[in-house]
């Protein structure tokens, strides 16, 4: 596979050893220093075809569920996707489902093969760092909470996260690679956890409406917003265990990848809009300049924020609800 300067990505890569960094711990710089463990859409599949529903162990006693081939854990996701009473052993195939159509459209995309064609080589190479994770010998875990925060999706990261994030404490579920499910967030229901005064003034209920929202089913305001391409999402939070984090100063790669790999955003619904953001998206990861610096973070600093890439996030976010 090549670039366009004509060197392979492995080329590239070894002149790029600072890209090894995130990596530290899982072996990959070692696989990038030798021959590449094979070409991408090849792994992809075999990826694909290991993550069966099928060869779930489930263990209903400790609600969870066991892809032994992955060291990959399901928990306490029985309310999966949107917080409905199901059975567990069918609601964690749902969620592994999901975990495999978003990886197969997400890693198809950065290895060339998704509808908006070739990426910067760069992104490829942060591709085979996810699924060598995903290989890894280290325990991997999905796991579901119920109205415990106030953020769709949370995945840990390499490094260690501040006590001081409201998230510190729903992510201490889960060592990393981890992801956490808040299943009421992805329904769009409404918290039970506000005050009744809340309810009345900023949510319009009545008095029957509070009763039932906090003792029978919960209910799913208007103005919430309902998940529906859940793939983009478990992918979106799976790159956040190469280390990537959402920033101001530092190109966000995860919304980057989710945008241009899924087609925009689940959050805006005209799909002229969308069609554009993804394009904007694609055009930013085949960026040779921002991305062959991406061993250098102060130089893709200055790129990013010279060539005002960091206002697709806030444009997209205007657009929330169209």
């Amino acid at each position: 596979m090549r670039s366009e300067r004509g060197l392979s990505i492995w080329d590239t890569l070894r002149r790029f050893s600072g890209l090894c960094l995130f990596g530290a711990g899982l072996g990959v710089c070692a696989q990038a220093a030798h021959e590449p463990p094979g070409p991408l859409v090849e792994r992809t599949a075999t990826l694909a075809e290991t993550l069966n529903p099928d060869d779930l162990v489930h263990d209903g006693a400790q609600r969870t569920s066991l892809l032994p081939t992955l060291e990959l854990r399901l928990q306490d996701c029985d309310g999966y996707p949107y917080e409905s009473s199901r059975p567990m052993e069918l609601a964690h195939r749902e969620l592994l489902a999901d975990l495999r159509a978003g990886l197969e459209t997400g890693l198809s995309c950065l290895a060339g093969q998704g509808p908006m064609g070739r990426l910067h080589p760069y992104h490829e190479y942060q591709a085979h760092r996810l699924v060598t994770i995903l290989h890894s010998e280290r325990p991997k875990t999905l796991r579901c909470t119920a109205d415990q925060m106030f953020a769709t999706a949370v995945a840990t990261s390499p490094g260690d996260r501040d006590n001081t994030d409201p998230l510190a404490r729903p992510l201490s579920l889960v060592e990393h690679p981890g992801v956490v499910i808040d299943t009421y967030r992805l329904g769009g229901l409404l918290s039970r956890k506000h005050d009744d005064e809340t309810f009345r003034t900023f949510f319009h209920l009545s008095e029957a409406q509070i009763v039932e929202h906090r003792n029978g089913q919960p209910i799913r305001a208007p103005s919430l917003h309902r998940f529906e391409d859940r793939p983009a999402l478990l992918f979106h939070e799976v790159v956040h265990w190469l280390g990537h984090e959402h920033s101001a100063i530092q190109p966000d790669v995860t919304h980057l990848y989710e945008s241009c790999c899924f087609g925009g955003s689940d959050y805006i619904r005209d799909e002229s809009l969308n069609r554009e953001y993804q394009e904007t998206a694609c055009a930013i990861l085949r960026d040779d300049a921002l991305w062959s610096q991406g061993y250098s973070p102060y130089k893709q600093m200055r790129i990013w924020h010279y060539k005002g890439y960091g206002e697709l996030k806030k444009a997209m976010r205007a657009d929330y609800g169209r």
